[in-house]
């Protein structure tokens, strides 16, 4: 019962590491997607 419960908690684990990398990469490709192209000083002058 012991090594049962240690896998459910590794899988847990696995998958909070898994969500966390995958919203971060998600996040990290919006920001860049929706970044301008120029600086926004560039645009004002």
């Amino acid at each position: 019962m012991n090594s049962s419960r240690l896998r459910q908690s590794g899988a847990l684990a696995l998958r909070v590491f898994l969500g966390l990398a995958v919203g971060g990469f998600a996040h990290y490709l919006l920001y860049r997607l929706f970044l301008p192209v120029q600086p926004f000083i560039y645009v004002a002058f």
